[in-house]
C-alpha cells in the first residue's frame, strides 16, 4: 500500500494496524501512514553497511565514475518528479508548485555535485630534488545526514548530493514527521547506487543520537534547531567527529525610506511567508525607516491579505498548513502575547484569530506584529510561521543595532538607494548570508551557511568539500634521475 493510496483513505492506515511512528497529513490532521522508529541494531546495521561499501567499493570508485552515478540520481529525481512532490505535499503540507519546484531545485543540486566530482583539489608544493610534496583532500568515510521536516526531500539532497560526490557514503535520517519522500529517493537509489553507499534510518531525536555516536561515522551534517544542533555537536565532540550545523535564524530585513518599496514590499512578504513561514533564513524582523513606517506595514499587510491559505492540492494556494497543531498553538500563543504587551497585530481583514480552521488541520494566517516588544517572544524567538515583527528606526546605526538585536546570524537584507549606505551595511551586517535590493537567492553553485547561533559549516558549491573532506599533506621521496 503505497504513501498516496492512504492519502485518498486514510482511515485504511488506522484500520490496517500498522506499528510504527504515525505520519500526518498537516492539511487534515490525519494519519497517513505509519514508518517505525530504527532500533539501536538497526542504526548500527546502517552504519556497518555504509562503512563496508565506503572501504570495499565507494572509496576505490574514480571520480568520474561517481559523477555518473550521481547524474543518473538526477535523472532519477527527474522521472519521479510527480510522485515525489505529492509525497511533500502530503507530509509536509507544500502546495503542488512549491512541492514540484523544489524537487527540480534538489535534481540541479545533485547535477552540480555530479559536476564537482570531478573538479580539481589541493596543490603542488615547491620541494627539493628527491622529493614531491602536495595537499589533497580524501573524503571522511561515513557521513551522518540529518534533515529537517520544512524540506525534507530538498535538505537531505543537498547533504547525500554532496557526501557522495566527495567519496563518501551516506546514512540520512529525515525529519519524523516527512519521511516519505526520503525514503522513496532512498529505494529509488538503490537501482543505481552500490549496496550500501546510500541507507537510511528513521525516527525522532533518539534515532539521531543513536546515529550521532557510532564510532564509524566520520562526520554529521545536522540542520534543524540551535538547541537541537548544540545537542548533536556535544555528542559528537567525544569522537571528535566534525560537525556541519545549519541552524535557526531570526534574519532582518532593513528597510530605508529611499529604497524601491513596492520591490521591498513583496520581497518582505515572500520572506516571511515562503513555505508558510516554515523557512530558516526567514525575514521574520521588519526594520524600517521611521519616516515611511506607516506606509510600509501597510503595503506589506495588504499584499500579505492578499495570499490564499488553503489545501496544498489547491491550484491557487499559496500557503499550505503548518507541520504540526503544536507549531499552530505555539504560533497563536506567540501573537496573543505581544498583542497582550501591546504590539499592534495586524491580521487579514475579517480575520479575528491567527488560526485558520479547514480540513481540521494546522493553518494560521499571516500576521503582522507592529511595534513589537523588543523582549517579547515574537521578536526574540524563531517562530517558524509567518509572522513578522516589525520595529523603526530614525538612524542608520540604530537600524544596525536593530539588526544585530539577535544571537542568530544566518541571513539579513537591506534595501536602499544609496550605494555607500549599501556597502556599509553589506559589509557589518552579521549574517552568513547577506541580500542587498534582494531577498532570498540561493543557487546551487554558492556555499550557503550561518554566523553565531546559526551554526557553522557550509552546505552548496565549492565550500561544501570542506566539510565533507580533510585535508591531506603527502611527501613522496624519489630518486633523482630515476
Amino acid at each position: 500500500m503505497t504513501a498516496p493510496d492512504l492519502a485518498a483513505r486514510p482511515e485504511r492506515a488506522e484500520a490496517a494496524g500498522i506499528a510504527g511512528r504515525p505520519v500526518l497529513d498537516p492539511a487534515t490532521g490525519r494519519t497517513v501512514t505509519h514508518v517505525p522508529d530504527t532500533d539501536a541494531s538497526g542504526v548500527a546495521a546502517a552504519v556497518a553497511r555504509a562503512e563496508a561499501a565506503f572501504h570495499d567499493v565507494w572509496g576505490d570508485t574514480s571520480p568520474a565514475r561517481r559523477s555518473g552515478l550521481l547524474r543518473e540520481l538526477g535523472d532519477l529525481l527527474r522521472e519521479d518528479r510527480d510522485e515525489l512532490a505529492a509525497l511533500e505535499r502530503l507530509s509536509a503540507g507544500k502546495p503542488t508548485a512549491r512541492a514540484l519546484g523544489e524537487v527540480d531545485f534538489a535534481a540541479q543540486v545533485v547535477d552540480w555535485f555530479a559536476a564537482a566530482a570531478r573538479y580539481p583539489v589541493g596543490e603542488t608544493h615547491p620541494s627539493g630534488p628527491g622529493m614531491r610534496t602536495y595537499t589533497d583532500r580524501v573524503p571522511v568515510g561515513v557521513c551522518a545526514a540529518i534533515a529537517p521536516n520544512n524540506y525534507p526531500l530538498l535538505l537531505a539532497v543537498w547533504k547525500i548530493a554532496a557526501a557522495l560526490a566527495h567519496g563518501n557514503t551516506v546514512v540520512v535520517k529525515p525529519a519524523p514527521e516527512t519521511p516519505l519522500s526520503v525514503r522513496r529517493l532512498v529505494a529509488r537509489a538503490a537501482d543505481v547506487l552500490p549496496e550500501g553507499v546510500l541507507s537510511a534510518v528513521y525516527g525522532g531525536a533518539a534515532t539521531g543520537r543513536l546515529l550521532c555516536e557510532q564510532p564509524a561515522v566520520g562526520m554529521v551534517s545536522f540542520t534543524g534547531s540551535t538547541a537541537a544542533g548544540r545537542d548533536v555537536a556535544r555528542r559528537c565532540a567525544d569522537g571528535l567527529k566534525p560537525v556541519c550545523l545549519e541552524l535557526g535564524g531570526k534574519s532582518p530585513v532593513v528597510v530605508f525610506r529611499d529604497a524601491d518599496l513596492d520591490a521591498a514590499a513583496r520581497a518582505v512578504v515572500t520572506g516571511f511567508t515562503g513555505n508558510t513561514g516554515q523557512v530558516c533564513v526567514a525575514g521574520s524582523r521588519l526594520i524600517v525607516d521611521r519616516a515611511v513606517h506607516e506606509e510600509f506595514v501597510e503595503r506589506v499587510a495588504e499584499l500579505a491579505a492578499a495570499l490564499v491559505v488553503g489545501r496544498p492540492s489547491g491550484p491557487g494556494t499559496d500557503l499550505g498548513p503548518l507541520i504540526s497543531a503544536a507549531a499552530a498553538d505555539r504560533t497563536a500563543e506567540v501573537v496573543a502575547q505581544a498583542a497582550a504587551r501591546g504590539a499592534r497585530v495586524v491580521l487579514p481583514p475579517g480575520r479575528s484569530s491567527v488560526r485558520h480552521d479547514l480540513d481540521g488541520g494546522f493553518y494560521v494566517h499571516p500576521a503582522i506584529v507592529d511595534r513589537a516588544p523588543l523582549d517579547s517572544r515574537a521578536w526574540r524567538e524563531e517562530v517558524f510561521a509567518p509572522v513578522l515583527s516589525v520595529a523603526s528606526f530614525a538612524a542608520d546605526d540604530e537600524a544596525l543595532a536593530l539588526a544585530h538585536d539577535t544571537a542568530y546570524g544566518l541571513s539579513a537584507s537591506v534595501w536602499t538607494c544609496d550605494a555607500h549606505r549599501a556597502e556599509r551595511f553589506a559589509r557589518t551586517l552579521r549574517a552568513g548570508m547577506v541580500w542587498v535590493n534582494t531577498w532570498g537567492d540561493t543557487e546551487e553553485t554558492v556555499s550557503v551557511g550561518g554566523l553565531g547561533q546559526s551554526g557553522y559549516g557550509r552546505e552548496l558549491g565549492l565550500h561544501a568539500a570542506e566539510g565533507y573532506t580533510r585535508p591531506r599533506a603527502v611527501w613522496v621521496a624519489h630518486r633523482p634521475g630515476r
